[in-house]
This record gives C-alpha cells, sequence and structure tokens, in this order.
C-alpha cells in the first residue's frame, strides 16, 4: 500500500486477510528495511526462516490476495 495511502489502508487491507483466513498477519514500513522498495506500507502474513518455507505459504496467501509475493525482509 502506498504510503501516501495512509497506514490505516494497510491495516484496513490487514484486517481483511485476517478475516480471509491468513494468520500471523501484519504491517511494517518497507522504508525501514532496505532489501525493501521504500515508500510503502506492506502487510505480510507470517515469518518463515527459509525460502523454500515462504514458497509453500504463498499459494495459500494468493488465495486471498492475488498478488501476494514472498520477499526476503532484511534488517
Amino acid at each position: 500500500v502506498p504510503k501516501v495511502d495512509g497506514r490505516d489502508a494497510a491495516v484496513a487491507r490487514a484486517e481483511q486477510a485476517r478475516r480471509r483466513g491468513l494468520r500471523d498477519v501484519g504491517v511494517l514500513d518497507s522504508s525501514r528495511y532496505p532489501s525493501l522498495h521504500p515508500g510503502y506500507w506492506v502487510v505480510y502474513s507470517g515469518v518463515y526462516p527459509s525460502e523454500p518455507e515462504a514458497a509453500s505459504r504463498l499459494r495459500e496467501a494468493k488465495g486471498v490476495q492475488r498478488g501476494a509475493r514472498s520477499a526476503r525482509v532484511s534488517p
């Protein structure tokens, strides 16, 4: 969600994802993580220790949000 749309828009999208069954949903500021493109509120579902584990959960996320993707987030 572009930051110009506001954090409330991202929180609303996160709530919608929770209602549709995704777990461990949250919102983070992409500008605080060098591995992400700055200027967005990122709605995420889960933190996974490996790429294969994240990829295995991606199908479920795409069922809720068609544009879902996995991304490595590093501090």
